[in-house]
């Protein structure tokens, strides 16, 4: 997910939004219990065991996976390749170098801030995925349905990252989609706590940090 999407409309709103169309927030974001009440109700247990084990276990695996392939990705050449925009400008770039996001630094500012997902050759193509050859390239940002699948679908993951993180929640169905569905985020379980808006004073700060380490990685 790009940085553009934390900029979207309000990412929150994924918490307890009926539509995963709608860009507007709930009016229920501004009713959120006061964190002291919050406290009060934290009074869960989760298995700090399991999620001190696995969590770090999964940014590793994800660690090796990625130097692996930014390893083969170095060693293929980088010739010229050409890229397509819709208008039919074309953008000189590089096989194996070049991706999307560069793309559309060239075109603007505001394009890149606020792409989401790109196409290439009618592919679904994440913006920093090198590009592979000559090709016809398209951008996405919020007010597409491209772009709104692949905003909630990263933050489903996210919202699932800190509800386990946070209520000690066990992911299991998913993935969450976003047309003409109710509810946004992969299902998850913990008997011992009943998800209630009562809550949900913790998840916004979780949200961030596991935003701002996947940046990181």
């Amino acid at each position: 997910m790009s940085s553009a999407a934390l900029s979207s409309p309000p990412f929150l709103a994924l918490l307890i939004s009926p539509s995963c169309q709608t860009s507007s927030p709930s009016p229920l974001l501004s009713s959120f219990p006061s964190s002291t009440t919050m406290a009060a109700s934290n009074s869960h247990q989760k298995d700090e065991g399991y999620l001190n084990t696995v969590i770090p276990k999964r940014i590793q695996l994800f660690q090796s996976i990625q130097s692996e392939q930014l390893s083969r990705i170095q060693s293929l050449p980088h010739d010229s390749i050409k890229i397509t925009l819709p208008d039919g400008t074309v953008k000189e770039g590089k096989r194996w170098h070049s991706s999307p996001m560069d793309i559309a630094k060239e075109i603007g500012k505001s394009v890149a801030a606020n792409a989401l997902i790109s196409q290439v050759n009618g592919v679904l193509w994440d913006m920093n995925r090198p590009l592979e050859d000559d090709c016809e390239l398209k951008i996405f940002n919020f007010e597409s349905d491209e772009g709104r699948d692949t905003f909630w679908h990263s933050s489903a993951h996210i919202l699932g990252q800190a509800l386990e993180m946070e209520y000690g929640c066990k992911l299991c169905i998913g993935p969450c989609t976003t047309r003409g569905e109710v509810g946004c985020i992969h299902i998850l379980y913990n008997s011992s706590v009943p998800l209630s808006v009562y809550l949900f004073g913790m998840i916004p700060g979780s949200f961030i940090r596991i935003s701002v380490m996947s940046f990181m990685l």
